[in-house]
C-alpha cells in the first residue's frame, strides 16, 4: 500500500477508479458524502468505484467524534477495505479520522479549498458538548483535489481557503515565542513547510480568483497540512488566531467559515502585538476577503469575550494572547479599529 498519493489538476474526478487500482485496492469500499455534494458528482465517484470493488455508502450529515466512531466501527466489523470521502472538511475529517481509527487506506476527494484539513493529520471533529476537538490522525493515504470541482464551488469557500493560508503568518510568530519562552521545540522543517506555503501566496502574481490562482492555494494549503505531518501537531498553522476562532465557535452563535474566522483573528492579533498588518490586510483586500467583524454577525461584546477566553480553548498551545493587555479597553479599541478600517 502506497501512502500520501496526491493528485491535483483539472478534471482529476476522472482518475478515481485508476488512483484506487494504483494502490491495490479492491474489495469493499465505502463511499461517504453529504447529501449536497454527492447530487452534484456522486454518480461519476460511484461508477468509478464500481469498477474497482463492491460499493457501499454512508450518507454524511454529522461531524462528531461518536459518528466517526461509528463509520470506524461499521468499516471494521463489515470488513470494508478502503474508504472514499467525497465533500468539504467537516466530512472529510470524519472520513480521516474514521480510517485512522480502522487502519484502513482512505481517498479524499476535497470538494472545497475553505482550509487546509485537505491533506493534514488532524481531525477537527466535535465532542459531545458541542466544543470542538483537534484530534490526531493521518494524512490521507490517496488525495485527488479537482481544480475544476473547487473553482465551481462558491467563492466564499475559497476566500476561507486563503484565510486560512494566512494565518500561518501569526501562527508562526506564536510558535518562535513559544520556542523562545522554553515552551515548546522548533522542528524546522515544518517551519519552512508553513513559511513558503504563506510566501506561495502572499508572494503570488494572481490578482484576482482564477483557476490557475486556486491551484497555487490548493498546493499552499496541501503544504500547510505537509508542515502539520512533520511537527506531529497544528503547530506550525495554528497559533492565537486559531483560539481566538475556536472561542467564536464555542461562545457565538454566528455561522461564519473558519478559514474567514481565523483571517479575522489574525489582523486582530497583530493589532494587539502592535505588529503591522498591512501586507496581511493588502493581500487579504486584493482577493475580496472580507474580515470585517461587524459584518461577520460579531458583536464588539462577543470578539472582547471570545480574544480574552481564546487561551481556555486548548492548554498546550503557547502564544502572544498569553502575555500581551487583553484589558475590555484595548480589546474594544482594536474592534472599533476593525470595523471602521476594514
Amino acid at each position: 500500500m502506497k501512502h500520501n498519493d496526491l493528485k491535483i489538476g483539472r478534471g482529476s474526478i476522472q482518475q478515481i477508479s485508476s488512483i484506487l487500482s494504483q494502490n491495490n485496492i479492491s474489495g469493499k469500499i465505502l463511499y461517504c458524502a453529504d447529501p449536497l455534494v454527492d447530487k452534484l458528482y456522486g454518480s461519476l465517484v460511484r461508477s468509478q468505484i464500481k469498477e474497482i470493488g463492491r460499493l457501499k455508502e454512508e450518507s454524511c450529515d454529522y461531524n462528531t467524534i461518536s459518528y466517526a466512531m461509528n463509520i470506524a466501527e461499521r468499516v471494521i466489523a463489515t470488513d470494508i477495505d478502503c474508504i472514499v470521502g467525497l465533500g468539504g472538511g467537516r466530512v472529510l475529517d470524519v472520513c480521516k479520522y474514521a480510517a485512522f481509527i480502522s487502519k484502513r487506506p482512505y481517498l479524499s476527494i476535497p470538494t472545497t479549498a475553505a482550509n487546509d484539513g485537505i491533506a493534514s493529520p488532524v481531525a477537527v471533529l466535535k465532542r459531545q458538548d458541542g466544543r470542538p476537538k483537534s484530534l490526531g490522525a493521518v494524512v490521507p493515504s490517496m488525495t485527488l483535489i479537482d481544480i475544476d470541482v473547487i473553482a465551481s464551488g462558491p467563492v466564499q469557500n475559497i476566500k476561507a481557503g486563503i484565510g486560512d493560508t494566512i494565518s500561518n503568518y501569526t501562527a508562526l510568530k506564536d510558535w518562535e515565542l513559544a520556542v523562545k519562552r522554553g515552551k515548546e521545540d522548533m522542528h524546522g522543517f515544518a517551519y519552512l513547510m508553513s513559511q513558503n506555503s504563506l510566501d506561495a501566496l502572499m508572494k503570488t502574481q494572481y490578482q484576482s480568483i482564477t483557476p490557475e490562482f486556486i491551484e497555487v492555494l490548493v498546493n499552499s494549503l496541501v503544504l500547510s497540512g505537509v508542515a502539520m505531518d512533520f511537527a506531529g501537531s497544528s503547530r506550525p498553522v495554528s497559533g492565537s488566531e486559531h483560539l481566538f476562532s475556536h472561542a467564536l465557535d464555542y461562545y457565538g452563535s454566528q455561522n461564519n467559515l473558519h478559514g474567514i474566522q481565523v483571517a479575522l483573528g489574525t489582523v486582530a492579533v497583530l493589532k494587539l502585538i502592535e505588529q503591522p498588518i498591512d501586507s496581511v490586510t493588502d493581500y487579504l483586500n486584493r482577493f475580496e476577503v472580507d474580515v470585517n467583524p461587524k459584518k461577520l454577525g460579531i458583536d464588539e461584546e462577543l470578539f472582547v469575550y471570545c480574544m480574552q477566553h481564546a487561551t481556555t480553548m486548548r492548554n498546550n498551545r503557547y502564544t502572544y494572547l498569553h502575555e500581551t493587555d487583553l484589558s475590555t479597553d484595548r480589546v474594544k479599541q482594536v474592534y472599533k479599529e476593525l470595523v471602521n478600517n476594514l
